[in-house]
């Protein structure tokens, strides 16, 4: 039982000095936590790694976190985090001279072709399992709208305690009691006591690790994505011996459609509202001619 106590108490203790590390430079910069979500470098949030039953997937993830490097890379920062995580053979990296998985490198011939690094404005979970399988990985999207809190929970718990897959997460912000906005990252462990999983947040000069309710993070990831037209949801990831490509039947719909749509909606309802004032001084002019 002593050696046990020891063991885990040195367990926290790397946790502690691993995201104060993560989170040092970001720090001041960090925005209010709710009180819902618990800082991972807090008392409560050592206490929570601690008695956590599946964690297996932090150490690999913790030795790869990466800064998102704009606000539109969550998702390749997350996919980053993961390949480097499963120890598959990685692109060369022009600007380091080795192979490495970095967020220009994650971009070879194949995921070019899913997704453009400079006129994406975000993406859909569909898109990077596509951008994962471009590399020596498995990757399968899961809709929150086709699955269960319950069977979340159980999947979620299963990956995390066993190293070598691992679970990205795509959720509204809102619904975590933060900013408004659809984010992407790898969950790192899960507390099945407090019923709390911990999100490894990419975008690290706005929000440290934290760990988040299961249902408040599941119905998060139940919120209506405005680019698939679909709820966002979660992706599953695996080695696998060579790049399985892009299944090429997840489809997105084209940001340039979605602003035609937009502007051809803008101007029907200019018609229309047009055609409603016309009406209505019509209308007065004629009673005031019969009056």
């Amino acid at each position: 039982m002593p050696r046990a106590r020891g063991v885990r108490a040195l367990a926290v203790a790397a946790v502690l000095a691993a995201s104060s590390f993560l989170a040092r430079g970001a720090a001041a910069q960090h925005k209010p936590l709710p009180a819902t979500l618990v800082a991972l470098d807090s008392p409560e949030g050592q206490r929570l790694f601690e008695e956590a039953d599946a964690r297996a997937d932090y150490w690999n993830l913790s030795e790869q976190y990466v800064t998102q490097r704009s606000g539109n890379f969550c998702g390749v920062a997350s996919g980053v985090m993961v390949l480097g995580a499963l120890q598959v053979t990685a692109p060369m990296d022009d600007q380091l001279g080795s192979p490495a998985f970095t967020q220009d490198s994650f971009f070879n011939e194949c995921a070019r072709r899913v997704l453009s690094p400079t006129l994406m404005p975000g993406m859909t979970i569909d898109q990077l399992a596509d951008l994962l399988q471009c590399h020596p990985a498995t990757a399968h999207a899961v809709h929150a709208a086709d699955t269960t809190l319950a069977d979340f929970r159980t999947l979620a718990a299963k990956n995390l305690a066993t190293a070598g897959d691992y679970i990205i997460v795509n959720y509204d912000r809102a619904g975590l009691g933060q900013e408004h906005m659809g984010h992407i990252s790898p969950l790192g462990a899960y507390d099945a006591k407090a019923d709390k999983f911990l999100v490894l947040d990419v975008a690290r000069y706005k929000y440290p690790p934290v760990w988040a309710d299961a249902a408040a993070l599941f119905a998060a990831m139940g919120t209506d994505d405005f680019v698939s037209g679909k709820t966002r949801g979660f992706v599953v990831a695996s080695a696998a011996p060579v790049p399985p490509g892009p299944v090429g039947a997840r489809t997105a719909r084209n940001p340039i459609h979605i602003a035609e749509g937009i502007g051809v909606g803008l101007f029907l309802l200019g018609i229309a509202l047009g055609a409603g004032v016309q009406t209505w001084r019509l209308k007065r002019r004629y009673r005031a001619q019969s009056g």
